[in-house]
């Protein structure tokens, strides 16, 4: 019954998050976790350390008296790790003051809270993850086929989406969770904002969710969000045929140090993917880049949008 109850709530998460259960890719990440960009930068400082120190993770283990596991986790970002370990790790390597300052407060920010918490009645665990990822990332590229983009939708286009999920939803929670979509929204307003580089089938623009005037007012949100210099939409034409991405939507996650791999976010209806190997990710890099291509410029995809708009009206 437990197990039962589990899994029902994580289904309902599920449908009012956007996210699933995360399969890991090359890292070895577990099962629904992925590692925040911080914990990862930590783990392999702590790796080179280590490396740097000529000790093995047996001699560090043996040292601090701690598990090999513990230690293995820790570089490979599968778990948090508190400042006072970062500062018994470093004195283990002897670490100048200035470093070990530097990687204590990436320890610190790492175990703060983001400001998703606040919605964590509709939050499931794994998708914390992709929060985490998604607000540190310099770059989005992505493609949807069947709906506008997430950080695109208004408030009530987003709420008919989420309530479509095949299971029952209440309708608190289809509120929260649409307010939740708005918030990761201000990204792109900030002060240092993501860039964002979407290609939209067609389909998604002509398909009516929520009534004429519910679309009537997300085509005219899109329009007006164009006009931000760090968004860009291009429009897959029906008339484009066949194209890389008959899969389906796909995100792709850019981070500003190029030391931090690119990653991959795929979304399907009951789970959902990380992919961070290099030749999939480069491959996905490789679809949008065909997908942009094939579509509409930006200054035709607007017009294409406008005329849709128009053609609402009459």
């Amino acid at each position: 019954m437990h197990v039962a109850r589990r899994q029902a709530q994580r289904s309902s998460w599920r449908r009012l998050s956007g996210c699933f259960c995360i399969r890991s890719v090359q890292l070895s990440w577990p099962v629904a976790y992925v590692p925040s960009i911080k914990r990862r930068r930590l783990g392999a400082a702590l790796r080179r350390l280590r490396e740097q120190s000529a000790q093995t993770t047996d001699d560090v283990a043996r040292s601090l008296s701690w598990s090999k596991s513990k230690v293995s986790r820790i570089e490979t970002a599968a778990v948090t790790v508190s400042p006072d370990d970062v500062r018994a790790l470093l004195g283990l390597y002897d670490v100048l003051t200035d470093e070990v300052e530097q990687l204590v407060t990436l320890a610190r920010e790492d175990k703060q809270p983001g400001w998703w918490r606040q919605y964590s009645e509709v939050l499931p665990p794994e998708f914390e993850g992709f929060l985490g990822l998604e607000s540190e990332a310099a770059r989005i590229l992505a493609y949807e086929s069947e709906v506008i983009p997430g950080l695109l939708q208004t408030e009530e286009y987003a709420k008919r989406v989420l309530g479509q999920h095949p299971l029952t939803v209440m309708p608190y929670e289809v509120e929260r969770s649409a307010q939740l979509r708005r918030a990761r929204q201000a990204r792109l307003t900030s002060s240092d904002p993501v860039a964002l580089d979407v290609v939209i089938n067609e389909g998604a623009l002509r398909r009516e969710v929520g009534g004429p005037d519910v679309m009537r007012a997300q085509l005219g949100h899109l329009i007006s969000m164009l006009e931000l210099p760090n968004i860009t939409v291009r429009v897959l034409p029906f008339a484009a045929g066949e194209h890389p991405a008959t899969h389906g939507a796909f995100t792709v996650l850019e981070f500003p140090d190029p030391e931090d791999p690119h990653i991959v976010y795929l979304d399907v209806l009951t789970t959902s993917y990380y992919l961070n190997d290099l030749r999939e990710v480069g491959a996905y890099q490789l679809a949008h880049d065909q997908l942009r291509a094939r579509a509409l410029g930006p200054d035709q995809s607007r017009s294409t949008i406008v005329a849709l708009v128009e053609e609402s009206q009459s």
